[in-house]
């Protein structure tokens, strides 16, 4: 790594990382900032190497104190290439088969979400299932606005897509998409059931949607009693911890017990007191019988799947504001209100039942400064939530009323995980809001440097039209597995 006038002889304030396969340039501002890329990536490869040297030593004292004929394992020498393609492919493998047992693990998931068959090998990201051939056969005929079909041992995961696995399943979608269950409209598929029979099933459960709840109306009978409504919020948990069942999730208020359950899937109506010690009126509470998927911890150990950059704890004065977001009047309960209510308490579960009632991922609320749910679920830190939406349609160039798009609402954050996960999928870096400011230039007053540094490299790469640059790849990567596995080491600046 060293600065030159050769090449790239037009760019001020260089750096050239040189490696085996090319040479990367590197820009800065000005030369003392130059100088400090110098010394911050020399420490970096330093303590890299300090690091393995001592993992190697590590592993040398082991091998010696087994009893396997020294310090030097029997793999070390000419017989054995850690890095040769059998090795490869036997770690991409293993890699493969801890994320398929990660996955049926989740409730429900070891067998097809639509037709019961067991150990299936495909899942619908968008929806968070999995599903058997078959049944994925059918959900790609349908298009992928529908469905997005993934391969769980042959195909790529993004460490968010997990995470929206998790907080997903198929005991947790049936209970949206089959909640009515009518087989006159269309027999339940069966392991062994004929193409026909399974396509009108899933054409019925997903697309028609005939066995989804209806949501109460205003004037509907059944919410005659129910004057308000609101959404459970999911709970932030420390980083590392699995996802495990929380019994208090059933309830509102920790001494409330949950009674009139109505007929949605995801839903209980319960009473609510009025600040003075009295409960003057039936409510309705999204989600609030959803219970977290019992997750075998050990299953999750390379994955924080909670996670979030939001570090804050909700310090409301009543339980209520803890639990619930605000409450909202029945004339208020839509599909897109539900979507944009459960895109802020970061609740899949309910972000599924506002999508399977219609709910628009790109809804603007005129009443919040314009937000689209992405923009609300921005402001939760959650991975997922943003995931989730991105998967099922949510556009990162929509603004709210100032200016601004949700790559602009994870800078004014701080959260370099979504800035990260919108400009891996081609967020507008230059975008500018009604100030006139991009991404960078908020970044930038804010002394946040891993977001400078990600638009940065953003921008580097775009200049240099080297789509899918290794360096670039490679530090997107990184982060993106920063974000997901420990994301307290990004609050920082």
């Amino acid at each position: 790594m060293h600065s030159s006038h050769g090449l790239g002889a037009g760019l001020p304030f260089k750096t050239i990382i040189v490696s085996p396969a090319r040479n990367h340039i590197l820009q800065a501002d000005s030369e003392h900032l130059c100088q400090k890329w110098i010394s911050a990536i020399q420490a970096g490869v330093s303590k890299a190497y300090s690091s393995e040297s001592n993992q190697t030593d590590e592993k040398n004292e082991n091998y010696g104190s087994s009893g396997g004929g020294g310090n030097v394992p029997d793999n070390v020498g000419g017989n054995s290439n850690s890095n040769s393609p059998s090795t490869q492919n036997s770690k991409q493998q293993s890699k493969s088969q801890l994320r398929m047992n990660q996955l049926l693990s989740i409730p429900g998931n070891d067998r097809c979400c639509d037709c019961n068959s067991p150990d299936p090998r495909w899942a619908s990201i968008n929806l968070g299932i999995t599903l058997c051939i078959e049944c994925s056969g059918i959900h790609r005929s349908f298009g992928v606005h529908m469905s997005k079909v993934r391969s769980i041992m042959l195909d790529a995961w993004e460490p968010e897509l997990l995470k929206v696995m998790a907080e997903l399943g198929n005991d947790v979608v049936n209970r949206t998409y089959e909640s009515t269950v009518d087989e006159s409209i269309a027999p339940h598929a069966t392991p062994d059931c004929t193409r026909s029979i399974r396509e009108a099933w899933i054409r019925s459960k997903y697309i028609q949607k005939a066995f989804v709840s209806k949501l109460p109306g205003f004037k509907d009978n059944s919410s005659e009693k129910i004057q308000s409504w609101s959404v459970r919020k999911r709970t932030k948990r420390s980083p590392g911890r699995s996802l495990i069942k929380d019994d208090n999730l059933s309830t509102t208020q920790p001494s409330e017990k949950l009674e009139n359950s109505t007929v949605l899937s995801v839903s209980t109506a319960t009473s609510k007191d009025n600040g003075n010690g009295h409960r003057n009126s039936e409510v309705l509470v999204f989600g609030s019988d959803v219970e977290l998927p019992e997750v075998n911890p050990s299953k999750f150990l390379d994955l924080d799947l909670d996670s979030s950059e939001d570090s804050s704890t909700e310090t409301e004065d009543t339980e209520d504001a803890k639990s619930t977001t605000s409450w909202e009047d029945m004339s208020k309960l839509d599909p897109n209100m539900l979507l944009y209510k459960a895109a802020q308490a970061r609740n899949l579960p309910v972000m599924v039942e506002a999508l399977a009632h219609g709910g628009n991922s790109n809804w603007i609320n005129e009443e919040d400064e314009g937000k689209t749910p992405l923009m609300k679920s921005v402001e939760t830190g959650s991975l997922a939530a943003c995931e989730f939406l991105l998967l099922n349609g949510a556009k990162l160039d929509r603004r709210d009323q100032k200016g601004r798009t949700p790559l602009h609402h994870a800078t004014i954050h701080g959260y370099t995980g979504q800035v990260c996960q919108f400009l891996k999928r081609g967020a507008d870096r230059h975008a500018k809001d009604n100030e006139g400011k991009d991404a960078e230039t908020i970044a930038i007053e804010a002394t946040n440097a891993d977001i400078v540094t990600l638009l940065r490299l953003a921008r580097l790469n775009e200049e240099m039209s080297t789509d899918g640059d290794e360096m670039y790849n490679d530090v997107f990567r990184d982060f993106s597995n920063m974000a997901s596995h420990n994301p307290e080491k990004l609050k920082r600046k």
